[in-house]
């Protein structure tokens, strides 16, 4: 590192703390946690498998809670790409860009805001790191689907300095080694994650794991994996270890892939994980008082439906997802991969399907997408747990494929964690992140996240004026 790179930073943290070098403002750090396609239902029927578990629910320990609207610019429902935007740079856009104003603009995210502040920063999430919620935060794309450039732009810019997640596929091994060119030690293998302490501790916090070829394994399928409360945990610990601020955006990215499947099963595995992840979170933020810790969604999946007759312990009992029982039972066009899919189900989720099902699933097996959708609709549905119709979804729902316009919880746990109660936008969210920690000196003058007043907010900070 050059002299005038090393000053930058150190200048920035003059400029937004003012106060650190008298020791006069302790500075604070954040968790924000996103559950993608986590919307209260989503919420309450992990609620209901942790009681069946005799476990406590992380997302229970929080007393500041709101409610917060998720529209994108353009529809009353939103994908993952605006979701995502509004939560990191305070702005509504079209469905399927990323850190783009619908009219090309970029937008600075809070994430980008805390580092032109000196904060370490990091993205760490159980779907591709290039995915639509982590891309939002440190790239710029017109479509989500150009992951190839969001790669791109994350292997050039030298930050975030912690990367965790899945998306090999988007990672050559020349993209790799232009990370370590900038620093950073790269993981591939997630026993090695888990082993990184040593490279930590010696002072090197730039990291990036990334741990599987596409998104990590669904809890319920086992295997050699990560689980989400470790990917925080490591992620704090890399950040944390120079002792410098931190913001850490966690997504748990496959309660959505869940959702959209219609597999209630697999969703109820993600969303405990997600709730032990935030549990972890808060013991921390309980030993330290300049720690924030947010946790909200981008948007609700399936349009889930919670009935009488929902049997949480059949759930739980569930051994696999259906999207791996399509996967093991091969070609579903031939009467032998029916009937081996008609067993794996019977196996691992003690249902039966009737020939009228197998045919149902095998006339979708030319999309590898709706044909896992069906067989989970099918088992959902069998313990009571209900989603939007597959075939409505596969054919009119095309936008989104699935998500639903209802507003998402939000809850907050630390310094100034009652600002985030109420009811108010998705694009509110940084702005008081940006208020509590801080960050407006690294705000550009243009972003949405300026400095300016909310109405009905605290006024507690020379943020909120």
């Amino acid at each position: 590192m050059n002299a005038r790179s090393f000053a930058l930073p150190l200048l920035a943290l003059c400029f937004c703390a003012p106060g650190l070098a008298q020791e006069e403002q302790p500075r604070r750090s954040v968790i924000y946690f996103i559950g993608d396609g986590m919307g209260t239902d989503q919420v309450t029927l992990g609620r209901l498998a942790a009681k069946k578990l005799g476990r406590a629910y992380g997302l229970d320990r929080f007393r500041e809670v709101g409610l917060v609207s998720t529209h994108s610019a353009n529809f009353v429902v939103t994908d993952s790409a605006a979701g995502a935007t509004a939560l990191a740079c305070g702005a509504k856009t079209n469905n399927q860009v990323i850190g783009l104003a619908p009219d090309g603009r970029r937008l600075q995210s809070v994430l980008e805001a805390a580092h032109a502040c000196g904060y370490l920063t990091g993205l760490a999430t159980t779907t591709r790191i290039t995915h639509a919620t982590p891309a939002a935060f440190a790239a710029h794309v017109q479509h989500r689907k150009d992951e190839p450039l969001v790669a791109e732009q994350l292997a050039a810019r030298g930050f975030p300095e912690v990367l965790v997640g899945g998306g090999r596929i988007f990672f050559p091994k020349e993209r790799l080694a232009r990370l370590e060119e900038q620093g950073y030690a790269v993981v591939t293998d997630p026993q090695a994650f888990l082993n990184t302490e040593a490279r930590i501790r010696a002072g090197r916090p730039r990291l990036a794991a990334i741990l599987a070829p596409s998104h990590l394994p669904y809890r319920i399928d086992g295997g050699p994996r990560v689980s989400l409360r470790d990917i925080a945990r490591k992620a704090v610990a890399a950040l944390s270890a120079t002792g410098r601020p931190f913001f850490l955006m966690v997504e748990g990215g496959r309660i959505d892939h869940a959702g959209h499947m219609h597999d209630a099963a697999t969703l109820v595995g993600e969303q405990l994980e997600f709730a032990e992840a935030v549990d972890w979170a808060l013991d921390r933020a309980v030993r330290d008082p300049n720690l924030l810790v947010v946790v909200t969604a981008d948007h609700a999946t399936g349009s889930l439906g919670i009935s009488e007759k929902t049997d949480v312990s059949a759930l739980l009992e569930a051994k696999a997802s259906a999207e791996a029982l399509v996967r093991r039972a091969g070609k579903l066009v031939d009467p032998a991969g029916r009937e081996r899919l008609r067993k794996l189900v019977l196996e691992s989720h003690g249902v039966k399907l009737s020939d009228a099902d197998l045919e149902r699933i095998a006339a979708n097996a030319g999309n590898k997408y709706h044909a896992p959708t069906v067989l989970g609709h099918l088992l959902s549905a069998a313990r009571g747990v209900h989603f939007y119709s597959p075939e409505l979804q596969e054919a009119e729902l095309t936008n989104t494929h699935g998500h639903d316009g209802s507003q998402v919880p939000i809850y907050a746990f630390g310094p100034e964690a009652d600002w985030f109660a109420g009811t108010y936008e998705n694009t509110e969210v940084p702005k008081k992140i940006v208020g509590i920690l801080d960050l407006s000196a690294g705000v550009e003058a243009q972003s949405p996240l300026a400095p300016k007043s909310v109405p009905g907010r605290p006024r507690t900070s020379k943020y909120f004026k």
